[in-house]
């Protein structure tokens, strides 16, 4: 996933003017190869902002994601006169999507978990200051991370702060507690290069349609390699969404790459444990078929995806899931590879069954609000 049209970040139910005071030399520190100011910017554009405009009169702080995303800010020397309700923040404050529309949507002032007033809020007028310019307004507590960056320590205990949210919908037990901190180290390393979310994914696909052909061989060796290069494929799969959060890169390309490409490593990885049992029980199992089978479903399972164009989004984050790698793990160790076939072959078809009853019970609803 990487720069381009971004995936449903903007909303506009309630939406004011904002107005960043980057006076201070710390919105210039850096977070995770970003300023944070050019985050607070992105943030404030991504929850529906009418209008940026930056109150610096000093050297202005890059904006370097930013203005590749295309957004427009306005920049002045003195503090405008307001002429409405305003969103007003220092540069150096760090806050999250969800806490910022908070803020809009219920015309308040942010405070801290710890009850502490942060500098952002709704102001009607300027008053020289940005304490006197936010009257006693409705506290609106971050539940994410909401801090004022100061210095070098401060940045970092924010990025920390900022990696420990970093997680998917989509995320198993697995993906939470072994495959996203296992490769978390990376991310934070990757971060800083010119690597892009996408070419990470496409590494990983390509990572797992090898693993699918080390199972092809038929021998247990070269299955467990497989089951632990398709492990090793789902912990990468971690790290592109790891890069695309942190790095305000989600595009509509890269969330299909990256369901696309699942789905191409399951099909070969089905279809290639059913060659490899099939080659194992000397030419003598159902396996081959059961592969076949199995790979047939998750082509089914596509094809009811793009019917659906994403729309069930929330079936696939409750229901999909790469945890099935730790039993195919476990399996291929105890050499019983063929129960996970057998699993596969049926659970396939259960899978796009559910798929289709969901958008169909979608579509009867949406019919039903519409009538």
């Amino acid at each position: 996933m990487q720069a381009g049209e971004l995936l449903g970040t903007r909303e506009f139910a309630v939406s004011f003017p904002v107005l960043l005071i980057a006076e201070d030399p710390a919105c210039h520190r850096t977070i995770t190869g970003l300023s944070v100011l050019d985050r607070l910017v992105i943030t404030a554009h991504r929850a529906g902002a009418e209008g940026i405009t930056i109150l610096c009169a000093g050297e202005r702080p890059k904006l370097t994601r930013a203005e590749a995303l295309g957004i427009v800010v306005n920049w002045a020397k003195e503090a405008p006169s307001l002429e409405e309700n305003t969103l007003v923040a220092f540069g150096q404050l760090v806050v999250q999507l969800p806490d910022f529309k908070k803020v809009l949507t219920e015309g308040g002032r942010l405070y801290s978990e710890a009850r502490e007033p942060l500098p952002c809020g709704i102001a009607a007028r300027w008053k020289f200051s940005l304490e006197d310019s936010l009257p006693d307004r409705p506290r609106v507590f971050a539940q994410g991370v909401a801090r004022v960056v100061k210095d070098g320590l401060s940045a970092a205990q924010a990025e920390d702060a900022l990696w420990d949210t970093m997680g998917s919908p989509s995320d198993g037990l697995v993906d939470t507690h072994f495959n996203r901190p296992l490769g978390r180290p990376l991310s934070r390393l990757l971060i800083h290069t010119r690597i892009t979310p996408n070419q990470v994914s496409i590494f990983g696909i390509l990572l797992g349609v090898f693993a699918a052909y080390c199972f092809t061989l038929g021998l247990p060796k070269w299955m467990i390699l497989g089951a632990v290069l398709l492990q090793l494929s789902a912990v990468i799969g971690c790290i592109d969404g790891d890069l695309a959060r942190m790095g305000f890169k989600e595009t509509a390309a890269g969330k299909w790459i990256e369901f696309g490409g699942n789905q191409m490593v399951r099909l070969c990885l089905f279809a290639g444990i059913g060659a490899g049992v099939y080659k194992l029980n000397d030419n003598n199992s159902p396996a081959l078929w059961l592969g076949l089978s199995a790979a047939a479903g998750t082509v089914i399972f596509f094809v009811v995806m793009l019917r659906a164009h994403l729309r069930l989004q929330p079936f696939i984050n409750k229901t999909a899931n790469r945890d099935f790698s730790v039993l195919l793990l476990a399996l291929a160790i105890a050499q019983r590879v063929d129960w996970f076939l057998w699993l596969a072959a049926i659970g396939v078809h259960l899978f796009w069954m559910a798929a289709l009853w969901a958008l169909w019970v979608q579509q009867r609803d949406d019919a039903e609000a519409v009538a």
